[in-house]
């Protein structure tokens, strides 16, 4: 499958994309809201601009990807590998981040707010700023300098 017929498929109303391959595709400024990425492979994909609003992509490799103003509310990423993304003003507004790896992510303008961050590694992270996390889940969280933080309530 390419990037085309990944599309096609998507217009023509079909949503479940589980364990797709697709390193490197370049899918921008496209609507792919309620897709369902699940332990897909989109590693170093170009996905500026595109929506993804609750989309599932748990376990999906997104492995140096592209995420530059890219909306991911109510996004499931859980256990998905983002290590090394690059996202400039990105929304994971209400997004399921449990057990994400962002090791090394470049986090620039990047809002977590209502994001559930519960056992995410954000080891290395870049421009990580808890100004943008607001009610956002802490719990057992990997923080950018190496510290774990949980919060109550």
């Amino acid at each position: 499958m390419n990037a085309s017929e990944l599309l096609q498929r998507y217009a023509a109303g079909e949503r479940d994309f589980t364990g797709v391959k697709l390193p490197r595709v370049r899918l921008l400024d496209v609507n792919l809201s309620r897709a369902i990425f699940r332990s897909a492979d989109l590693s170093n994909a170009s996905l500026d601009w595109t929506i993804l609003s609750y989309a599932d992509l748990s376990y999906a490799n997104l492995r140096g990807a592209r995420l530059g103003e890219a909306s991911l509310d109510g996004v499931n990423l859980e256990g998905a590998d983002l290590s090394g993304v690059v996202c400039g003003q990105t929304g994971f507004f209400d997004a399921n981040l449990s057990h994400v790896n962002l090791r090394g992510a470049i986090l620039t303008e990047t809002s977590f707010d209502d994001a559930n961050l519960s056992f995410a590694d954000l080891r290395d992270a870049q421009n990580f700023s808890i100004n943008r996390c607001k009610k956002a889940i802490f719990h057992e969280t990997i923080m950018p300098d190496g510290s774990i933080r949980s919060d109550n309530g």
